[in-house]
């Protein structure tokens, strides 16, 4: 489940700040911009749990879930955030509150056979990569796998700009790297390979419909 289907789940169920805050000790002011469209803030791993738990139960805030919440062998695992957007074209600093988000189990350790630690969630903007990526995707890049030497879209961190990136990297004949986009309106550029940090590989991603 993702942030937005969590917002829009409250949505349906009409419930209010006022609740979710009591439910988890936080100001209305830090919820309503968690359930902004805008993404003002996202919401934590444990809130996401908690709010989870608590739908789950029926709304009830007296009633304890059958199993405690920490510890407890869930359907999600959290995945850490990047801060900021990763562009596709502009990038982003990545700077900001470490944050997390709940990605089912299943995907992490059946389908990818990883732990949560070998994961990163990006969220993108740009036009550079479509149509393989389209602005607003959330990609989760799988940080084990930083080798060109199969050609693919790779999360970047591009050093003389300061920020990060989503581009296709393939490895030339000479050591150097060429670094391009899928929309041909984007000129190509080749760097050296020592010049060129890749954070990992796409291995799945989220759109909104």
């Amino acid at each position: 489940m993702t942030r937005d289907e969590l917002n829009a789940i409250l949505d349906q169920k009409g419930v209010k700040n006022t609740e979710i805050a009591d439910l988890l000790g936080i100001s209305e002011d830090k919820v309503s911009k968690s359930r902004s469209p805008k993404g003002v803030r996202r919401w934590q791993a444990e809130e996401f749990a908690q709010i989870k738990a608590w739908l789950d139960r029926g709304f009830d805030v007296n009633r304890e879930p059958d199993l405690p919440l920490q510890g407890r062998e869930t359907d999600y695992l959290p995945i850490e955030v990047l801060p900021t957007f990763a562009g596709m074209g502009g990038g982003g600093s990545g700077e900001g509150d470490r944050e997390f988000a709940l990605i089912p189990r299943s995907l992490i350790v059946d389908v990818l056979r990883g732990k949560p630690e070998n994961f990163l969630l990006i969220h993108v903007r740009g036009d550079s990569m479509q149509p393989d990526f389209r602005q607003g995707d959330q990609i989760l890049i799988d940080t084990r796998d930083t080798s060109p030497a199969q050609p693919g879209p790779f999360a970047l961190w591009d050093g003389e700009w300061g920020e990060y990136v989503v581009k296709n990297v393939e490895r030339a004949r000479d050591g150097s790297v060429r670094i391009f986009s899928t929309n041909p309106k984007y000129q190509d550029a080749v760097v050296a390979s020592e010049e060129t940090r890749i954070i990992g590989r796409p291995v799945w991603f989220g759109r909104q419909l």
